[in-house]
């Protein structure tokens, strides 16, 4: 349905731009004691990203004046213009109008196509965010954490389906390419 290397390339572009544009919501959170991990997901069907900050269990964030670590960045495709925006618009507008028109029979690996789209666009998200790139934008953010050790990346860091057909860390079974 869509190249992943180049569904990547897209997501790259726009993971990088948010770590950017929020860096240093980002980092505030990021580097205090109570931080546990970053969840981002894809809805295609609603044409967002989903990015999310999430506190130790029994632990509370200090807040930040403007910006909330659940629901830290909710991204709409509709609403940017810059170049990759548009082409995962144009994307997600193609799967929107293939769901709708499915019949909803498994293809020959018994998978439906929805939950075939949910799995390559967050299987493009995960590639991604282990490019040089955001890895690097994300590590610089990160190591300011002082219980984060790089090994951890995984854990810190995940990549997850919204929707809940696919109950694991997307970076953990994802090949970095």
């Amino acid at each position: 349905m869509q190249d992943i290397q180049e569904l990547s390339g897209l997501y790259e572009k726009l993971a990088s731009r948010l770590i950017e544009e929020n860096i240093e919501g980002l980092t505030f959170y990021v580097k205090q004691e109570a931080f546990s991990h970053m969840t981002i997901s894809a809805a295609f069907w609603h044409g967002d990203l989903y990015w999310n900050i999430w506190n130790k269990d029994g632990s509370k964030f200090e807040p930040h004046p403007r910006l909330s670590h659940d629901e830290f960045i909710v991204e709409d495709v509709y609403f940017d213009n810059d170049e990759a925006t548009v082409k995962l618009r144009a994307v997600y507008a193609k799967w929107n109008e293939a769901t709708a028109n499915d019949d909803a029979e498994e293809d020959d690996e018994g998978e439906h196509l929805f939950s075939r789209l949910i799995r390559q666009s967050h299987q493009a998200l995960a590639t991604a965010f282990q490019s040089d790139t955001v890895t690097q934008q994300l590590m610089s953010i990160l190591v300011q954490n002082p219980y984060f050790e790089a090994a951890q990346f995984n854990q810190a860091v995940r990549v997850e389906d919204p929707d809940g057909q696919f109950e694991y860390n997307f970076l953990d079974v994802t090949n970095k390419e």
